[in-house]
């Protein structure tokens, strides 16, 4: 199963940017607040809560189709939902 943070790491890969690039381009296009550590914690999985205007931005900035990723969410919450 392919988790939201190991698709936002794989589309990042490549755009070819690093998360310290990633945060200092959504602070300058973005006006949207970030930190590498936050990045790191959503694309391994640590941080299983992210933030919408976050998910948002780094939709746009990474060219993710909005409804590709709301078919790996929802997939995502329905495969969980059915481990419990």
């Amino acid at each position: 199963m392919m988790t939201i943070g190991r698709y936002l790491r794989t589309k990042r890969f490549f755009k070819e940017l690093t998360l310290q690039q990633v945060v200092d381009n959504v602070k300058s296009n973005y006006n949207f607040s970030t930190s590498t550590s936050v990045l790191s914690a959503i694309e391994t999985d640590k941080n299983k809560i992210i933030d919408g205007e976050l998910l948002f931005v780094l939709s746009d900035l990474y060219g993710i189709d909005l409804k590709e990723l709301q078919v790996l969410i929802l997939s995502n919450l329905k495969e969980n939902n059915n481990r419990k």
